[in-house]
């Protein structure tokens, strides 16, 4: 007993230490000694009449709980022993290994290291909803656009002011064939709005019309891609909305995705969960106040 105490005492030690230092690697081995000599420690005063049945169940439960793989550590088990009859025990110590480390531990041994480095690591096995939607199912085709030639004055009383009755934070610009030219953001008129204030000039006079104040290049979308692919592109390029356009001919504008579309494809994944769970009666409901 003192033998094995020892033994396990250490090896945490060492293998704490070994961690610590940076050092990848040497996980598989301390695991099945120290939830070995866990288990022949255990074998004393537990019942099954085989000395040797602990020591491998507990082996198979530090690597299950520790590693967050239970089914591993079974097949592992059996493949040391060919024993099938010590697959029952096996099962249940690998599945609750499995649960008490996923209640007190926030990450595994294997991803602990990972996520320090600042990378984040999910343990959800789902497909990611804005992969599961295209554009085309989420974009707005309902567009207002701005002509190209259009004055600042009518853009700022059309488009920007309150008085125009819209509140986009930006617009669709399209030439006299209606191909898409760009977008005007709100932020682009204002920043013009602002260098015409600071140079004393009078905000709304002079020969600048719509087509003036695109300010970068336009960055679309196509229908057939998935909405996680319009959501990297708008984060590479810091904009909100793109403009979606054909495949065949980038300046024909079919519809515009904006931020809140994306975010509405995983409302639906959630409405669609919620209905199941109705369907399945899991749904629990909140109880009702208490009457007066």
């Amino acid at each position: 007993m003192r033998a094995l105490i020892a033994l396990i005492v250490v090896k945490a030690i060492i293998w704490a230490i070994a961690l610590g230092s940076g050092t990848s690697g040497g996980v598989l081995a301390p695991l099945l000694i120290m939830g070995g000599a866990l288990g022949a420690i255990e074998s004393t005063f537990l019942p099954g009449g085989d000395r040797a049945l602990w020591p491998l169940v507990g082996m198979a439960a530090a690597l299950g709980g520790t590693m967050r793989s239970p089914l591993t550590s079974v097949i592992f088990a059996l493949e040391l022993t060919h024993d099938i009859n010590t697959l029952p025990a096996l099962l249940i110590a690998s599945t609750v290994a499995h649960g008490f480390t996923v209640l007190v531990m926030k990450r595994s041994i294997l991803t602990e290291k990972v996520a320090r480095r600042g990378y984040h690591i999910s343990r959800e096995y789902s497909v990611d909803p804005l992969e599961r939607l295209s554009v085309g199912e989420v974009m707005a085709t309902e567009l207002v656009t701005v002509p190209a030639s259009t004055p600042i004055r009518e853009l700022t009383t059309r488009y920007f002011s309150g008085r125009g009755g819209r509140r986009h934070p930006g617009y669709p610009v399209v030439d006299k064939a209606g191909k898409l030219a760009g977008v005007i953001t709100r932020s682009d008129f204002l920043d013009h709005w602002t260098d015409a204030l600071l140079s004393g000039d009078e905000v709304g006079t002079g020969p600048i019309i719509a087509y003036d104040l695109i300010a970068r290049p336009v960055v679309t979308a196509y229908p057939g891609e998935s909405c996680r692919a319009a959501a990297e592109r708008m984060a590479g390029a810091g904009v909100k909305r793109l403009p979606v356009v054909a495949p065949d001919d980038p300046g024909r504008l079919l519809g515009i995705v904006s931020v809140g579309d994306l975010l509405r494809a995983r409302q639906r994944q959630l409405d669609e969960e919620s209905r199941r769970e109705r369907f399945y009666g899991l749904r629990q409901t909140a109880p009702s106040p208490p009457a007066d």
